[in-house]
């Protein structure tokens, strides 16, 4: 049964400890009570069946009776370490380490409660221990300066890493560990300078520490150091492109663009640089060159090579569909954008961009198509629904364009001006598919959102045509001309309304004064006046008028009903 015991306990201890304190158990073994044998089987049951509570009663029990064994109590303070009971835990460890000073894992543990228990100097240099007994254990080294690095303790794990390679050896990954520490922590590093030179020294076939050595150069503007550090880390590292971009940033900033140009070229050309970076440095090439003569152009070659170099990366084509866009070249823009959305389904703004390039260029059943993928992909954003259904509207499928702006408003949160735009859509639907009431009250509820001028206009128009609630129209029309005065349609909306009002000496003045806006002869305007000119009793001028419509383009067969009606008032 002894022997049995002394087996299985090893056993279980390389298991819930990992190899920490069966010396001192083998040593005390002889003396051990069937009592204490049966607490420490029932401990590591419980133990390897998670629960940790009734394994630290029965560990408990053990160290009662033998105090003197050390992995009793590291038994019961790692239990308390791992949940969260740090001064019980810190209470048992200090035993352990009385013990057996030697042991590295209650070392590592004890550390670890120390320092989360704000006990940093004591945690490392229990830290140490561990580490010193793995000499090329990184991983190890790594994982004792991360526990400082959580408690937001950046010096003390900078420390460790100092340590390793002070008292075990210098290494490249250890020292560009200590590098990356210096850079993103916040704690006062007074020679970064020489420790970059002595890293430089120590490690020439890293590049980094070179590269580090010039980008400080560059960032406190000593400019001609910056180009020879980075000209020299070119020449012994050419495939290290961060420097060849700081490199090329440094020439720019002394006016050395021809050259700071070339270096760009390489780096687009570079299978070393990440697309999204190379899209940085043309955006940030054609922002600093936009002003300048040539610029744009020396761009857009930066650009094609980018395209052609990464032709299905959504995120390049998508700056690129927009850039050919802005410069009016709608087809390429579409291309471009269409393979943004297939390679990047995902962003909301690329489908976005994509419908808005279709819906300029008119193709309305790609349009209806793109649509219906994005709304599978964005069912809840409204303005899917907004492009989606204006593709149906134009081909005039109002049915189907009524759904689909019903269920953009469905979505809607809180946005009044999709709302509006929405709500103006659907009204022109209604009015399209015969609801003209459904349209009317629409429109009142788009200028609630929006009062846009150009809708209040549409909305009096509209109203004055089908010759229904004329006083809401003159509401409408008056209020688009007070905000966009002497817009030429706005006022002709206004004489037509006056004229159905029959305040035509108005209307007269409204659209003569529209006219004088004009660069040529428009067949509406003319056929307006005439109509005006007519009620007033003016029978030639508005036979004149008539007739100067039709050869501007205006409806013949209509036009000459008017022109065979009889002369009346003023001869």
């Amino acid at each position: 049964m002894r022997n049995f015991f002394y087996i299985f306990l090893i056993f279980t201890s390389l298991i819930a400890g990992g190899c920490s304190g069966s010396n001192h158990l083998v040593s005390s073994e002889e003396g051990l009570s069937e009592a204490l044998q049966r607490n420490y089987f029932k401990g590591t049951q419980h133990l390897l069946k998670g629960d940790k509570e009734a394994a630290y009663t029965c560990f408990l029990r053990c160290s009662d009776e033998e105090p003197d064994i050390a992995s009793f109590h590291y038994d019961l303070g790692k239990i308390d370490f791992e949940l969260g009971r740090m001064e019980a835990a810190l209470a048992h460890l200090d035993l352990a380490v009385d013990i057996d000073e030697e042991n590295d894992w209650f070392r590592y543990y004890r550390g670890r409660a120390l320092a989360a228990t704000g006990n940093l100097d004591e945690a490392a240099k229990d830290f140490e221990i561990w580490i010193a007994k793995r000499p090329g254990d990184l991983e190890a080294l790594r994982e004792c300066s991360d526990v400082f690095l959580k408690e937001g303790k950046a010096w003390h794990a900078y420390q460790l890493l100092a340590f390793y390679e002070d008292e075990i050896a210098p290494n490249v990954e250890v020292r560009l560990d200590k590098l990356m520490l210096i850079l993103i922590s916040e704690f006062e590093f007074e020679k970064f300078d020489e420790f970059l030179s002595n890293a430089a020294n120590d490690f020439p076939d890293e590049p980094k520490f070179i590269y580090h050595k010039g980008l400080m150069a560059f960032i406190i503007q000593e400019y001609e150091s910056a180009i020879s550090i980075l000209e020299g880390l070119a020449r012994s590292h050419p495939n290290y492109m961060e420097g060849v971009i700081t490199l090329s940033d440094a020439y720019f900033a002394v006016g050395m663009i021809e050259e700071a140009y070339e270096l760009k070229l390489e780096i687009l050309k570079s299978d070393e640089v990440d697309p999204h970076d190379k899209l940085l440095i043309i955006d940030e090439f054609f922002l600093s060159e936009f002003q300048n003569k040539g610029g744009i152009e020396a761009f857009e070659g930066l650009l094609e090579i980018a395209v052609e170099i990464h032709p299905r990366n959504a995120e390049i084509m998508h700056y690129a569909g927009l850039h050919w866009y802005n410069k009016g070249d709608l087809t390429r823009a579409e291309f471009a954008l269409q393979v943004a959305v297939l390679e990047d389904p995902s962003s909301l703004k690329v489908h976005l961009d994509y419908l808005g390039i279709i819906h300029d260029l008119k193709h309305w059943e790609v349009l209806i198509e793109a649509g219906e993928q994005a709304s599978l992909v964005f069912p809840l954003e409204p303005l899917i629904f907004l492009y989606y259904g204006n593709g149906h509207k134009e081909l005039k499928h109002y049915k189907e364009a009524i759904t689909l702006f019903k269920n953009g408003l469905a979505v809607l949160i809180d946005a009044p001006k999709t709302r509006a735009a929405l709500l103006n859509e659907l009204a022109f639907s209604y009015r399209e598919f015969g609801e003209k009431e459904e349209s009317y009250d629409t429109f009142e509820k788009s200028l609630i959102h929006d009062s846009s001028p150009y809708v209040m206009n549409n909305h009096a128009y509209y109203l004055a045509t089908d010759n229904q609630r004329i006083q809401d129209a003159l509401k409408w029309s008056t209020k688009a001309n007070e905000l966009v005065p002497n817009e030429p349609n706005f006022m002709d909306t206004q004489a037509l309304i006056l004229h159905l009002l029959v305040r035509n000496s108005d209307a007269l003045d409204w659209i003569v004064e529209a006219q004088a806006l004009l660069n040529s002869p428009d067949a509406v305007f003319l056929e307006r006046e005439g109509d005006i000119r007519y009620s007033l009793g003016e029978s030639e001028r508005a036979f004149e008028l008539w007739e100067r419509a039709i050869v501007a383009g205006g409806g013949k067969t209509r036009l000459n009903e008017k022109l065979n009606r009889p002369v009346i008032g003023k001869e």
